[in-house]
């Protein structure tokens, strides 16, 4: 075998220097010029992102290749120091693009060097003293030698996605808590938090002016309000902060902007009017909120963002802050909405909404998030089907009267109603919005609803047709309104008890029933609506009703909801208004923790974590989506085998052992008489380990109360020690009394068993990796609930053939290792687990053992050769010939070149071109995959092999 790495030369960033040396833009695969571009044809996403490059000045956009059907996404931004921008303007614009976020990534190309500017990180651009500077993240001079690991210069791994495979690359270049879309949101609430402890203004007030602050500036930036506006209000005046602190001043620009603007947006009680006309505070209100520095001390909030850039969609995210309790209020990632929309409202089922009455819907709406998005793809919709014609505002309120919300909260319908008011100005150009008379209509109460959901349904507040349902609703075991006990005791009269009284699932049934024939929904769910065994009835009743579309499972991702100190799981159901066909199938989308979804950048998935399910699959099997989770069918086969066999708890049950959990500590108030515990020996939890029972670490269960006392029995040796972990920590004690907490299970038995526990213990270290595979497999706690803890009723579970045979094969341990070696850590850690690192050589070499043996096995006559591989930019092209073929490498260029002549080829023909591809010329077979470990373990080599044979037959090979 021959591992073949390109040197790394100053040529891979010749795409770069052609544009710094006057040569002009390169043909490059994803490098889309903005001059001349040609919109025919194209994806409307795509096209969105060019008008922005246009806007901002770029020369080139780099796109990453379209995956799975998706538009093709925007990395970076391509910028020439010949386009008249020096430094000090480039600095600014650094700003505009990171307030914008649209982007991770610029190229400047200067004389000489090329500059590289990151802009979902940290604002680099920030200076001391207020002052923006010029500072890029990495540059790189002509002729300098380029380190292997510094891939953001390289074009093949923009194009292809593999630079964010890198965790160095991710570390440096993305961080959400830094990035604008982010920081914003915290700068904000740590504002309105001293507001509070100021105590300045009424609550009410307090928020409103805050809230108002924020859409001004975003109005001022973009020349829509002019320093005129505030001359009128306060003579003098040329700016809102001038104005803020003049009670009277603010009042009459407040009143202006209403009669101008209309929609209440603006509008005053006669309260509020009255309390800032006489205010004593309004002048430190102001202050504080104009001179409000972020954390770091640099710039003030308002010079740090520019306003006019922000995405609506974050303006909205930071209104949810005022949503009743902020502290529990939950970050929505733009990122999400964009994909729930995307997966929802294709361009096709728009088309089938215009052409009807049909509306998109928010039950739970907050402050809107949803919405702007959903208000966003009608408005973009519109464009693509006029030519790209922009729409004005005859054309955007008809749009705007589309989406429709409902909120129990407080304020709710308010801040939902700003959010798309500032989505209708971001659809329209400065001097229309300035020429306009009455531009916001009025929504609340027409389109947007104070309403519990359950009664607004129930009383039919949306009148149109629901074409479309979309939202995250609340996720709490309880039933705060009268409608959602009224939908409660509905759903139970029908169908039984709700899964913990999950108010998220009475959403998802509710929302269902209120969709037009043929409509489709994108919904949040907690976790367990795939995962807790408790919600099994709820699920397999909705999979019977209706056609599930899909399930995007985002169990992986750690961190993409935050409420308050909570971090819940989530998976997104999609679902459409029709009953299942016998045929029908569904996706079960396994989205992985990397460094673009960390974050918040988007989310990839990969051909390996695209699970197809026939419905009736998914509507039965307890472990299809734990096994998908863990690697797929094959793995799911290994459970569904293993839970054949009779189980440890038969075992210990047909010998009257006493078996379960150690004993529970109690509260203060609550016990049990425990004289068989207290002071008697304890062993603690973390004492017994992967090296068996520490004794040194034993100790003494101290007199305080025992809310589970369990029996004498339990304690008393011999007995069998398992922990539930999983690693399933185990050991057998034959000494003296030892007690232990709920953490360890055990088995006791009579002294004329110890030898049937010994035999057990024996067993469980011999088959210890497919008992941690298993384990994997069928715990409703590990990777959900807690990280490594398991239950111990997976312990009970696991299975004991009384003649210890699980009659294993050789490929079902493959998959077993894998699971143990990489999958559980892959899951929890995501980009920086192991597996994710560049595949070492014996890795490739099990995975052509493995994948050969796998074709060979069919093809015995004519058997699969391993051929010499190429190791590309993230990238390892895979060689194997059925026979004597041979491959010359020494022009890997040209090679490389003609499997991307096959790759268009395939392209033509209607299949999406992925990151993993199998190409098929005459007697070769190519596996192109990116070169991280995870795409070359020897149970993806099985995966693979199943794919290649199910091929070669649909060619007659």
């Amino acid at each position: 075998m021959t591992w073949e790495v390109a040197a790394a030369t100053q040529g891979t960033a010749d795409w770069l220097f052609s544009i710094s040396d006057g040569r002009g833009l390169p043909s490059l695969d994803g490098l889309v010029a903005v001059e001349d571009y040609d919109r025919s044809g194209r994806p409307p996403e795509e096209v969105a992102i060019m008008e922005k490059a246009q806007s901002y000045g770029a020369r080139a956009v780099f796109f990453e290749a379209e995956r799975h059907g998706r538009a093709p996404v925007p990395q970076a931004f391509i910028y020439d120091a010949s386009d008249d921008l020096d430094d000090n303007s480039f600095a600014e614009l650094h700003k505009r693009l990171w307030s914008w976020g649209g982007v991770p990534l610029v190229y400047r190309t200067v004389p000489g060097c090329i500059q590289l500017f990151r802009c979902a990180h940290e604002p680099d651009f920030a200076g001391a003293d207020d002052v923006l500077i010029c500072k890029p993240i990495r540059t790189l001079l002509i002729g300098a030698k380029i380190a292997a690991q510094d891939v953001w210069w390289d074009a093949a791994r923009i194009q292809n996605g593999t630079i964010w495979d890198d965790p160095g690359a991710c570390k440096l270049m993305l961080s959400a808590q830094k990035a604008a879309h982010r920081t914003l949101v915290e700068e904000v609430r740590a504002l309105a938090k001293q507001l509070t402890e100021q105590e300045l203004l009424t609550p009410r007030l307090r928020r409103r002016l805050l809230i108002l602050s924020l859409l001004i500036a975003y109005l001022e930036e973009r020349s829509v309000l002019l320093p005129a506006d505030f001359a009128r209000a306060r003579e003098g005046a040329s700016r809102f902060f001038e104005v803020l602190g003049d009670g009277a001043a603010l009042v009459s620009l407040l009143e202006a902007l209403e009669e101008r603007f209309n929609g209440h947006v603006f509008k005053l009680t006669d309260e509020e009017r009255a309390a800032l006309a006489v205010s004593t505070e309004l002048t430190s209100y102001a202050r504080l909120v104009e001179g409000y520095e972020d954390s770091t001390g640099q710039l003030s909030l308002w010079r740090l963002y520019s306003f006019r850039d922000l995405p609506v969609e974050l303006i909205s995210n930071i209104y949810q802050l005022f949503v009743k309790d902020a502290s529990s209020s939950i970050y929505t990632p733009p990122a999400l909405v964009r994909l729930m929309l995307e997966e929802t409202l294709s361009w096709d089922r728009l088309d089938k909404l215009m052409a009807g009455d049909g509306v998109i819907l928010d039950p739970a709406c907050g402050s809107g998030v949803f919405l702007v998005e959903a208000y966003r793809r009608l408005v973009l919709h519109w464009r693509w089907r006029h030519d790209w014609e922009r729409p004005g505002i005859d054309e955007l309120h008809p749009l705007l009267q589309r989406v429709h919300g409902i909120d129990l909260e407080d304020g709710a319908v308010e801040l939902a109603a700003f959010s798309l008011c500032l989505s209708l100005c971001d659809a329209l150009q400065p001097e229309e919005i300035r020429s306009s008379v009455k531009l916001f209509p009025p929504l609340a109460d027409v389109t947007l609803h104070h309403s519990c959901f359950f009664d607004a349904k129930a009383k039919g507040l949306v009148k149109a047709p629901v074409a479309a349902i979309v939202g995250n609703p609340p996720f709490e075991s309880s039933l705060a309104t009268d409608g959602s006990k009224r939908s409660y005791a509905a759903y139970t009269k029908v169908h039984g008890a709700l899964a913990d009284k999950q108010l998220a699932y009475l959403f998802l049934h509710d929302a269902m029933e209120m969709l037009a024939p043929n409509g489709v929904l994108a919904m949040v769910e907690p976790s367990g609506f795939l995962y807790n065994q408790h919600a099994l009835a709820f699920r397999r009743t909705f999979f019977a009703r209706w056609r599930v579309r899909e399930v995007l499972d985002f169990v992986s991702v750690r961190g993409l909801f935050k409420k308050g100190e909570a971090d819940p799981k989530i998976v997104v159901v999609i679902a459409e208004a029709e009953k299942p066909g016998p045929n029908s199938r569904l996706l079960h989308a396994v989205f992985r923790r990397n460094g673009r979804a960390t974050a918040e950048q988007g989310f990839d998935i990969d051909y390996y974590d695209l699970h197809w399910l026939k419905n009736e699959d998914a509507e039965r099997s307890r472990d299809i989506w734990r096994a998908n989770l863990l690697g797929g069918s094959r793995v799911h086969d290994l459970i569904k085998r293993l839970r054949g066999y009779p189980t440890l708890r038969d075992f210990a049950a047909e010998r009257g052992w006493d078996f379960g959990e150690g004993y529970i500590a109690g509260l203060k108030g609550i016990s049990r008489p425990a004289d068989h515990l207290i002071g008697k020996p304890l062993l603690p939890t973390e004492a017994l380990s992967e090296a068996g029972i520490d004794v040194e670490a034993f100790e003494t269960v101290p007199n305080r109360p025992i809310k589970d006392t369990k029996t004498a029995a339990r304690f008393t040796s011999p007995f069998l020690l398992i922990k539930e972990n999983e690693d399933l920590h185990h050991a057998m004690w034959t000494g003296h009394y030892l007690t232990y907490k709920h953490r360890i299970l055990g088995f006791a038995a009579d002294q004329t068993d110890k030898e049937q526990l010994a035999a057990i213990e024996a067993w469980l270290r011999r088959e210890q990796t497919v008992l941690r595979a298993y384990v994997a497999g069928i715990s409703a706690s590990l990777f959900v609930q807690r990280a490594t803890a398991i239950l111990g009723a997976d312990i009970l579970a696991l299975p004991y053939p009384e003649d210890e045979n699980l009659d294993l094969s050789q490929n079902e341990r493959i998959i077993a290792e894998d699971i143990v070696s990489y999958q559980r850590e892959f899951i929890r850690l995501g980009t920086a687990a192991p597996v994710m690192q560049a595949a070492p050589a014996e890795a490739l070499d099990g995975f052509d053992e493995v994948f050969t043996n796998q074709i060979n096995a069919i093809y015995s006559r004519n058997p699969l050769r391993t051929l010499q591989f190429q190791h590309w930019s993230g990238a390892i092209c895979k060689a194997y010939a059925f026979g004597d073929g041979a491959i010359d490498w020494s022009g890997a260029d040209e090679l490389r070149d003609r499997l991307d002549a096959l790759l268009h080829e395939r392209r033509s023909s209607g299949l999406t071109v992925t990151r993993i591809t199998r190409i098929y010329d005459k007697g070769f077979v190519f596996l192109l995959k990116p070169d991280r470990h995870r795409f070359w373990t020897r149970s993806i080599a099985l995966r693979d092999a199943d794919d290649v044979l199910a091929d070669l037959r649909a060619q007659g090979f």
